[in-house]
């Protein structure tokens, strides 16, 4: 559509995007509080007593008075990014363009004179085979360096410097715990060694990104006792559609240690049913993995697939109850979800984490307390080497002997 429009055309489009909320929605509170967001959009157009509207700039003005904060970045409560939801899909349907199930806040980027730098930095991640998930988590702390540097006159990678760089790093530490800390500075390490980056620099940098050693006991325990794990279960509602879909993912994630990607991109696939087996290749470490089917995942599965996925075509197993059915983005770990069934049970999280990766590291912990050897650890929990599944285990033994976790069978 043009960026101008008559009053009553922009009133037409609005109605029209509120009939297809209605359609695709079932939550009757949603919809009423996406159809409020609109009208009040259609409202604030009013008042401006024109019967031409420039709408590209009217959103940006209502996205501020509503959220906040500047086009179009992230408000400061889930509330608000509900109302910036609804604004979002006001701006799609407008522009005529499809509604889409995630919107992406405007984020920081990459100062222009160090874009071809990164451009080259991702491609030889890419060669190197490192995956997907590695280079965003790389590209993301790049970023933030190069926006610093930025900021004190730094333009291109020839005229980066020692105290530059000293100045960078006495910086984190006011922000960051020391493994925090120490994971920045190896990144950066790995990003001055890329052939297209080294080629720049006019001095010796390295010395000053060696020898890191974080505190690793500084790090949130992310473990819990067979008794928390079983509590936090117990809390699923397993007679509704999400309550059987996150029991199963928590199943997966408390049995076989899986990663919450490899969780939600499990495929039907995967499964050997003739065989009572799980078969993939990890996302992560791009490991094969062969798993059992024990008998409390299987009837899991089965509920979940026969009684709550929608019944819609494709091999992922794991797609949103809620219309549009389709599998969830990259970003979803489900963190919130998990966490509501810590706070049910009563389970104290206070200086630990309560997600999905917490019951990937309570099994380490269990297989370490069952004296497995850590080759066999790491095999089981699909790491690329052993040094990888240290990390997981780095408490004394007296807490790792509460660790042991044990899953009750499956009611049917």
């Amino acid at each position: 559509m043009a960026d101008f429009m008559q009053m009553g055309e922009l009133i037409i489009t609005m109605e029209g995007l509120k009939n297809r909320i209605s359609s695709n929605l079932s939550d009757l509170r949603l919809i009423k509080f996406y159809g409020t967001v609109i009208d009040n959009f259609v409202s604030f157009c009013e008042e401006k007593e024109s019967c031409q509207i420039y709408w590209e700039s009217y959103i940006c003005r209502y996205y501020e008075s509503v959220t906040g904060v500047a086009p179009f970045k992230s408000p400061g409560s889930s509330y608000l990014k509900k109302k910036a939801r609804a604004i979002f899909m006001i701006r799609d349907s407008l522009k005529g363009d499809d509604i889409k199930s995630l919107y992406r806040y405007k984020t920081l980027n990459v100062p222009e004179p160090f874009e071809a730098d990164i451009q080259n930095y991702t491609k030889w991640l890419m060669e190197k085979g490192n995956s997907p998930e590695t280079i965003k988590t790389r590209i993301g702390r790049i970023k933030f360096f190069l926006l610093e540097i930025e900021k004190a006159g730094c333009l291109s990678m020839t005229t980066l410097n020692v105290d530059l760089l000293m100045n960078y790093i006495s910086g984190l530490a006011a922000r960051y715990s020391s493994t925090g800390k120490a994971n920045i500075l190896y990144t950066l390490r790995n990003y001055f060694t890329c052939s297209h980056i080294a080629g720049q620099l006019k001095c010796d940098l390295m010395p000053l990104l060696t020898n890191l050693h974080p505190n690793k006991h500084e790090r949130l325990e992310s473990f819990y006792t067979p008794k928390e794990i079983q509590q936090v279960l117990n809390t699923v509602d397993r007679s509704t559609k999400p309550g059987k879909m996150h029991y199963l993912m928590m199943l997966l994630a408390c049995v076989y240690g899986l990663r919450s990607y490899d969780i939600k991109t499990l495929c039907f696939s995967n499964i050997d049913w003739k065989n009572s087996r799980i078969n993939l290749i990890q996302n992560k470490t791009k490991q094969y993995l062969q798993l059992p089917l024990t008998e409390e995942v299987k009837y899991a599965l089965l509920d979940y697939v026969k009684n709550a996925r929608p019944h819609v075509a494709g091999d992922r197993i794991f797609i949103k109850i809620r219309a549009p059915h389709v599998p969830y983005s990259d970003n979803n770990h489900f963190s919130g979800k998990i966490m509501h069934c810590f706070k049910l049970a009563g389970i104290n999280t206070e200086h630990k984490h309560a997600g999905l990766h917490s019951l990937r590291h309570s099994l380490a912990s269990r297989l370490m307390n069952d004296k497995t050897p850590i080759s066999e650890i790491a095999a089981i929990l699909g790491h690329a080497s052993v040094q990888a599944t240290k990390q997981y285990i780095w408490s004394d033994i007296t807490q790792l002997r509460a660790a042991a976790l044990e899953v009750a069978a499956y009611d049917q």
